[in-house]
């Protein structure tokens, strides 16, 4: 289908941006510890499990058992373990990095989103955590234009009636999206109140937006590819 593969070049460049801004706001040395929230395999768009040579200084967690099988199957030396973005277990500034691609959205409502934040914060050193932008005028779990603009349990409905099941990978009733509560960069920021929050585009209008911090510990403060970007916040 023709907006499915519009939609996986689109994911594609987006992802290889967000590694290029890491790269240059939190570089790594390669001895880093870190968390990887919600983690796993992704050959395709190269996330952080493909990019870190040691593994054994990768943590991944996430909640459900296949994609840790999965890991464990393709990285023998990651430590896996189930666990929950809103309760880590794990010591205060355990990690020299905690990231984390497209999970802060699907934890529940905003009350939500801010445990996982401050948990995020407690733990970590320095942080790169990415989410959708909700804004943008095309929603990507649902595949449906201007969806995400509506207040969150009636954009829930909405796609309940009609939506894209990604499964089955055609378009369909009945989909279930009512974990997804998207954020705005505003809500992003009350989050994380001590860090910076980007707007990377693939587009005219930022798709994604990124969270880089704590801004003491940034390499440059200066982004790429829309500090301020288009959009509203």
């Amino acid at each position: 289908m023709a907006v499915t593969s519009i939609f996986n070049r689109l994911s594609k460049r987006s992802r290889e941006i967000k590694m290029q801004l890491l790269r240059e706001h939190l570089p790594l040395r390669g001895d880093e510890r870190i968390l990887d929230i919600g983690s796993q395999v992704d050959n395709q768009s190269r996330q952080i499990l493909e990019r870190v040579e040691d593994k054994s200084n990768v943590t991944a967690i996430n909640l459900m058992g296949d994609h840790l099988d999965e890991i464990r199957d393709t990285y023998p030396g990651i430590h896996v373990m189930r666990a929950n973005a809103c309760e880590l277990p794990f010591a205060d500034k355990s990690f020299d990095l905690v990231y984390s691609n497209a999970v802060i959205e699907h934890v529940g409502d905003f009350e939500s989103q801010q445990r996982m934040a401050d948990e995020v914060r407690r733990v970590g050193k320095r942080w790169f955590i990415t989410t959708p932008n909700r804004w943008f005028p095309f929603e990507f779990h649902v595949r449906m234009p201007l969806i995400s603009w509506l207040p969150p349990r009636t954009m829930h409905r909405a796609a309940r009636m009609w939506g894209y099941n990604h499964i089955r990978r055609r378009y369909q009733s009945g989909c279930d999206y009512s974990d997804v509560f998207l954020m705005t960069a505003r809500q992003l920021k009350r989050a994380f109140p001590d860090s910076m929050v980007i707007k990377p585009r693939v587009t005219i209008w930022p798709e994604t937006l990124v969270i880089v911090g704590p801004i003491s510990e940034l390499e440059s403060e200066s982004p790429a590819n829309g500090n301020t970007g288009n959009g509203q916040d």
